[in-house]
């Protein structure tokens, strides 16, 4: 089994307790509210899913300016490493007066991701424990193509997540959102990878656009449509922020540039 299923699994189970729990039940009372206000899960997932990525947004506008400061200053780490490699300590020392110099914190871009997780993985549990309740409860909620996201969206499985073969007419969906999934993932690390630049990172972030789609794939088509919903609700929601916010800068960088007559 795939280990971040395992640990998303485990801090979705019901026997979880204390603040973890509470912070769980908190999301799900959330999604349950705007299910009140449009009464469709599916839509009420994508409002959730916009309101979590409003309240990150701060953070993520933090974390680009980061990266951008680390970009800037990169050419001097290199002129650094490429002369203290042979002492650490000193390359240690002018590294972190640097990014005093410039006032850079090097770990400002790991923030957001940090802070992510764990209301992703929250949020993961959340869905499972209203899943869970409509699941025992046989109740089925359609939304577009797919018959019932408490089943994942598989022209494989039936509205029960039971396996039929493939053509049947009980499908309950068409692998829609796990495909989504893969090609979000793919331009959003295309994405990160044109903001970061460098060639070292580049091969960094080559191989984490070959295995994230594959992941989101294959997660997506493991578990529930309404958490591959979320899941590609948010890619595309960050994919509009990365492209906005780099308009942004890049309208910035002209006024700042002097025109050459």
């Amino acid at each position: 089994m795939n280990p971040l299923f395992t640990i998303l699994t485990a801090a979705a189970s019901p026997e979880k307790t204390g603040i973890w729990r509470t912070f769980v039940n908190f999301l799900s009372s959330i999604i349950e509210f705007l299910y009140k206000i449009v009464p469709n899960y599916g839509v009420a997932i994508i409002l959730f899913t916009i309101i979590t990525r409003l309240a990150l947004l701060p953070l993520d506008i933090k974390s680009k300016k980061s990266t951008k400061k680390m970009n800037e200053v990169q050419p001097e780490i290199d002129a650094l490493n490429k002369k203290y490699k042979n002492d650490p300590e000193r390359l240690n020392k002018k590294t972190m007066e640097l990014y005093k110099k410039h006032g850079v914190n090097p770990l400002g871009g790991c923030l957001p991701l940090l802070l992510q997780m764990p209301v992703t993985i929250a949020l993961f549990a959340a869905l499972r424990q209203i899943s869970n309740f409509h699941v025992a409860n046989q109740t089925i909620e359609r939304f577009l193509w797919i018959k019932n996201i408490w089943a994942p969206d598989s022209p494989i499985l039936d509205v029960t997540g039971k396996s039929i073969s493939l053509g049947s007419s009980s499908w309950n969906g068409l692998f829609i959102l796990p495909a989504l999934s893969g090609i979000t993932s793919y331009y959003q690390t295309q994405l990160m990878n044109a903001q970061q630049g460098g060639q070292k990172k580049e091969g960094q972030m080559s191989g984490m656009s070959k295995i994230m789609p594959i992941m989101s794939i294959w997660f997506t088509s493991m578990y529930t449509a309404a958490f591959a919903l979320y899941w590609v609700a948010s890619n595309v929601f960050q994919i509009a922020q990365m492209l906005i916010l780099d308009k942004k800068s890049d309208k910035e960088k002209d006024k700042e540039t002097p025109l050459t007559e």
